[in-house]
């Protein structure tokens, strides 16, 4: 199988623009972006509920995200010409370093079942069991029949709804009831992470230069890319409210500061879609841009 590598061999001749540049771009080569987002997510939620999380909770969140990103981006790589994927320099990153990634992510496994074992608890193992199975379900369809199983449930819509509860789980399982004020929250971040996954599609296929096409995204996610401006305004407004909400009701400061944070993202995401970056740097920003929560470090 060819697998192209000038784009990386280009990108890696490029004139070192320093240290921290050098760190965000291996950050997100490394597929440590989600993981981050995921762990920094679950612990703002648990700190918006009082409740407290051991070390491991945001490890076991972390680690397995990680797993499923890396298992997508080798895959990616291995069904490029079978399902007419178009690769970035992410997944041709995987390509030159696969053994590495197989050996870490052997590694990240063993780890992640150890801590399952001994350090998650029965209801965060059940209900995560089910999100895994069904995340499981779908990628495995997309990765065997190709895009043509987006035509049913896009992929864009699948990764915010898993993304989103996978990281309320922590928090949620660990709640004796006085769950409610929790749901709006993670249905507003569901919300973020779909127009944060539509927005990368969007910017990526716009500035692909290649022959290579897939076939158009799903209609959901073309209604966002279309209308992307009013949506992100949409649900800034409904962080507004879900903010106002906490406020009314009595609700713990670091809420209404979560509330904050996706109103904020929401605004980088409009701004980054006015932007002229390129599409790699898009994809960073776009992904820091969910590094919001931690505004709640300003809250003692």
């Amino acid at each position: 199988m060819a697998f192209a590598p000038t784009p990386l061999a280009l990108e890696s001749r490029a004139p070192t623009r320093g240290l921290a540049t050098g760190l965000v771009r291996l950050w997100h080569l490394l597929s440590l972006d989600a993981p981050t987002v995921a762990a920094l997510w679950a612990w703002g939620m648990a700190r918006a509920v009082k409740v407290h999380l051991p070390w491991s909770a945001p490890l076991l969140l972390a680690l397995g995200t990680w797993l499923l990103y890396i298992g997508d981006r080798i895959l990616d790589g291995l069904n490029d010409r079978k399902h007419g994927t178009k690769l970035r320099n992410r997944h041709y990153f995987y390509i030159r370093h696969r053994r590495a990634f197989l050996a870490a992510g052997a590694s990240g496994a063993a780890l992640l079942i150890w801590l399952i074992a001994t350090r998650m608890t029965p209801a965060a193992f059940h209900e995560d069991l089910i999100l895994f199975t069904l995340a499981l379900i779908y990628f495995g369809l997309i990765h065997l029949c190709g895009p043509a199983i987006e035509r049913w449930f896009p992929k864009e819509m699948a990764v915010g709804l898993v993304f989103a509860s996978a990281t309320a789980v922590p928090a949620w399982s660990r709640l004796n009831g006085h769950r409610l004020p929790l749901v709006p929250l993670v249905a507003i971040f569901a919300a973020l992470c779909w127009m944060n996954c539509a927005a990368i599609e969007k910017w990526e296929s716009l500035r692909d230069t290649s022959t290579n096409h897939r076939p158009p995204p799903h209609r959901t996610t073309r209604w966002v890319q279309q209308a992307f401006q009013p949506a992100a305004g949409a649900v800034a407004m409904l962080a507004v409210c879900g903010a106002t909400l906490a406020v009314s009701f009595g609700l713990s400061l670091q809420m209404t500061a979560l509330y904050t944070a996706c109103v904020l993202s929401e605004l980088v995401l409009a701004g980054l879609d006015r932007g002229h970056l390129s599409a790699g740097q898009l994809r960073i920003a776009a992904d820091a841009a969910l590094l919001t929560p931690l505004l709640l470090l300003l809250i003692p």
